[in-house]
Parts: C-alpha cells; sequence; structure tokens
C-alpha cells in the first residue's frame, strides 16, 4: 500500500466510510494493519477510536488489528476510546466502543502506562465518576426549579477491578529407557542404513511429542483466556447494567418529587381563602387526571417514597384531611360551580373513602 493509498484509509477512518475501508482491505491483503501509522505513529485502530467510529473498529478488528499497539506517545486504543467517551458523555460509548477492546484485549491492557505514566484504568474510573457526577447535577436542577429540598445524592465510586492468572502447563517428555545391554546388542545387530532410519524415527517420535504437548498447552490457554475474557464481558455489563439501574430509579424519584410538589402547588392555590374564582371540576385540584383508582395509586406512589412509618401516615392524614367531604365544603363549597357542584362533591366523597382505606392498611 503506497502512501496515497494510506492517507486515503486514515482519511475513510476519520470520516467513517465503512465500505471504502472495506474495499481497501480486501483489495491489499498483504500488509498488516499494525505496520500502518500516520505521522504520530497511530495505527488504524487508533485512529478510529479517536474519533468515536465503533463501526469501523469492529471492522479493524475482524482483520487482525492489534489492541495492544502502542503509538509514539505510548498510548494504545483502548486509551483513546476512554478519552472519547469522556469528550462525549455517551453511555453508548462504553458499550460499543470501551467492551469490545476489552473483551478481545488481555487483562492487563488497562494497566498499561502511556508516557505521561497515565493508564488506561484511570481514565475508566473517571468515566464512571463522571456519569454520576452528571446524573447528580441534572437532578439536582430538577429539584431546584419545583422547589423541593428532599434530593439524596450518592456517588458511585466503585472501581472496577480486573485480575487474571495465567496458567501454564509444561508438558514433559517420556524417553524409553535401554540397558547398555540391550543397546549394545542392537548397534551389533543393525546395519548403517537401518541405524540411521531408526535414528530419524525417534527424533520425529520425539519433536512429534514435544509439539502435542504444545498444541495441548496452547488450546488450554486459549479456552483460559477466552473463559477470562467472557467473565470480564459480564461483570462489565452487570456493573453497567446496575448503575443505568440506579440512574433510573433516582430519575423516577425526582419524577414523583416533582409531581408531589406540582400537586401541592394547586392545593395552595385552589384551596386559598382569599380565593373567589369558581371551580369546575377539572380546576379542583385533584392528584392527578383520571378515576379514582389512578387518583389514589398515587397518593400510594407517594407515601411509599417517604422513608418513616411515621413520616407515611403524616402525610396520609394530611391528604385525609384535605379531601375530607365537610373540610372541603367549608374551604371552597360556596365557590364550586353550579352545574358540576354534585361531580365534584361524589369524587371528594369517593376519594376520601380510599384516602381512609389506605390510612388503615399502614396503622394496621
Amino acid at each position: 500500500m503506497g502512501k496515497s493509498t494510506e492517507k486515503k484509509f486514515f482519511h475513510y477512518i476519520k470520516v467513517g466510510r465503512v465500505s471504502r475501508v472495506r474495499s481497501l482491505l480486501e483489495k491489499h491483503k498483504s500488509f498488516h494493519l499494525t505496520h500502518i501509522t500516520d505521522h504520530r505513529g497511530r495505527t488504524p485502530l487508533h485512529v478510529c477510536c479517536l474519533v468515536g467510529e465503533n463501526t469501523v473498529m469492529r471492522l479493524l478488528l475482524k482483520n487482525g488489528a492489534d489492541v495492544e499497539a502502542v503509538d509514539s506517545r505510548g498510548n494504545t486504543p483502548v486509551y483513546y476510546a476512554l478519552e472519547y467517551a469522556l469528550a462525549s458523555m455517551r453511555y453508548s460509548a462504553f458499550t460499543d466502543l470501551i467492551a469490545p477492546l476489552l473483551n478481545i484485549g488481555k487483562s492487563h491492557i488497562l494497566d498499561l502506562k502511556n508516557k505521561r505514566r497515565k493508564t488506561p484504568r484511570e481514565l475508566l474510573n473517571q468515566l464512571q465518576r463522571e456519569f454520576a457526577k452528571r446524573w447528580e447535577e441534572t437532578e439536582d436542577l430538577k429539584e431546584t426549579k419545583w422547589g423541593t429540598d428532599n434530593c439524596e445524592t450518592r456517588k458511585r465510586e466503585d472501581d472496577m477491578e480486573w485480575e487474571r492468572k495465567l496458567c501454564f502447563e509444561a508438558g514433559q517428555e517420556d524417553f524409553a529407557k535401554y540397558s547398555q545391554e540391550d543397546y549394545t546388542e542392537t548397534i551389533n545387530q543393525e546395519t548403517y542404513d537401518e541405524w540411521v532410519e531408526r535414528i530419524i524415527h525417534e527424533r520425529q517420535r520425539k519433536l512429534s511429542a514435544k509439539q502435542t504437548t504444545k498444541t495441548e498447552s496452547k488450546r488450554k490457554y486459549q479456552e483460559q483466556e477466552q473463559e477470562e475474557a467472557k467473565k470480564k464481558t459480564r461483570q462489565l455489563e452487570s456493573e453497567h447494567e446496575a448503575f443505568m439501574t440506579q440512574m433510573s430509579l433516582k430519575y423516577q424519584k425526582s419524577k414523583q418529587a416533582a409531581t408531589l410538589a406540582e400537586y401541592e402547588k394547586r392545593c395552595c392555590v385552589a384551596f386559598n381563602r382569599n380565593s373567589t374564582k369558581r371551580l369546575k371540576f377539572i380546576e379542583v385540584p385533584w392528584p392527578c387526571d383520571g378515576d379514582t383508582l389512578k387518583m389514589i395509586n398515587l397518593v400510594k406512589i407517594w407515601s411509599e417514597g417517604l422513608k418513616s412509618l411515621a413520616e407515611k401516615k403524616m402525610f396520609l392524614k394530611e391528604q385525609q384531611i384535605r379531601w375530607h367531604p365537610d373540610r372541603f365544603l367549608q374551604r371552597c363549597g360556596d365557590r364550586l360551580d353550579t352545574e358540576e357542584r354534585e361531580k365534584i362533591i361524589e369524587q371528594v366523597k369517593t376519594l376520601s373513602q380510599e384516602i381512609n382505606s389506605l390510612l388503615d392498611e399502614i396503622t394496621a
């Protein structure tokens, strides 16, 4: 591959032209991907990880790209992949770009130091902290908007560590032992041609036995490597899934806090003693739109989000007082729309009964 072709090759990688990259790989099958480097000593795999082209990366890995290759700065492809993930802050960068490299590479790839004494493991830990920090900042912003002070944050500081123990098996060669007497007798009876043939045969047998032992050891070593890689991938996927689940729970909790804050705000406005606004059915500050079952389910979810049983009881008692029919009519009975008055009162009675039942359940 000439210099101009190599330049095109790197350009196609940077812009994500997978079909062009595949075409050049098929056309120039004789070259090795590790031997092609740019002016900074970066291989094609380095470059596609640097720009986050995961599709091109998988194609290069399929064609034998070396995940442990280092450039002039001592950086590996996985180091650039982690730098890209930190810059883009996209969750998909882990599963699409980083995980395939770790799956193929050996365990020590995360601990290879570059010329600045930095390792990919340091970037991986930083990536986890940045994801957690970014999420917590978003949740803080949401709760500030809704005016709630019940935010509970926790940084995820679990460092992912991988340890691999390489087990090598040494083969033993069995050599036939002959007594000096038998050996002498054999020599005396053999012709020169027979002696040469026997020596060649014995040497071939020893070489064959040695090769068989090496092949078996290599096979077992490769099986161990594959099993360790699978375990490592499962561990990474499990930790990533647990992290995403934790973030999802935080989001749901923040969302519930926001809806509760909005509900309380509507109640303050609607039940204000100085208000003279006529209330239609849709203007009553129900917990949510929909039927009574949907409303009481939301009230139950709000109560379950509280820490202690005492807090749950206090919250439900507040709702019990708020939606007690007599209390409701005392607050805004004279402001109810004439045409929808009976419908509103009936809904208040039904909701009050359900809240009473819910309070009885947790006090039983």
